[in-house]
């Protein structure tokens, strides 16, 4: 009887604790639910761009000489990528209390060195994408050029603005993290952050490979 209610003392609440542990909170619900809205938005304008693309006897079409480079646009992809592998580190590291590959230096550095990187590569990110906007400019490569070139500029000029928001976001996360606004329980805005910075990571791998990768 004893040993009975001692199990029921201790077991329960630990298996309610780790329901909760595991449960989503209403904060990253509502990111998960933001991200939803944003995948059924850039899901019409893919389709829209395949639309097009299936319309189009060659893509690009014919009259078109200058494109982005493919390599321009795979080294966008690496830096847009190790950005989201160093910020998600960094809340590893918060969570650990260690960084995990790079220093051992402590849960709340470690957060703010690994956010630091992902803002640093999230902006050198947009230079390259503003240098190569400009550089198709120059060529002859407009918004007005024809179907090309507007279906590039909105793809790529609407991913520009969610990774723009995306680093206003991680901004938040690093100016937090200094005030030591962050715990390794207490990191909600951190986690919101970072998923919606990975999901702009994903969506750009898929602009790479339909706008870059494939030609008709």
């Amino acid at each position: 009887m004893t040993t009975h209610a001692a199990v029921a003392h201790g077991h329960a609440p630990d298996g309610a604790a780790h329901e909760h542990a595991q449960g989503m909170s209403r904060g990253m619900a509502g990111m998960v639910f933001f991200i939803a809205s944003e995948i059924m938005l850039f899901g019409g304008l893919f389709a829209g761009y395949f639309y097009i693309v299936n319309q189009a006897d060659t893509w690009p079409p014919e009259g078109i000489e200058h494109t982005p480079g493919t390599a321009v646009g795979a080294l966008l992809t690496v830096v847009l990528i190790t950005s989201g592998l160093l910020g998600h580190a960094g809340i590893v590291a918060l969570r650990s209390g260690t960084y995990g590959f790079v220093l051992q230096t402590g849960s709340r550095k470690g957060l703010i060195l690994g956010i630091s990187l992902a803002i640093l590569l999230g902006t050198i990110f947009i230079a390259g994408q503003a240098y190569e906007w400009l550089t198709l400019f120059d060529e002859g490569l407009t918004a007005k050029s024809g179907v090309y070139g507007s279906t590039f500029y909105i793809l790529t000029g609407f991913h520009g603005a969610h990774v723009i928001a995306g680093l206003a976001m991680l901004w938040v996360v690093l100016v937090r993290a200094l005030w030591g606004d962050f715990t390794p329980r207490r990191h909600l805005f951190a986690d919101a952050a970072m998923l919606y910075w990975h999901f702009v990571d994903v969506v750009w791998v898929l602009l790479f490979v339909i706008i870059y990768l494939v030609n008709k």
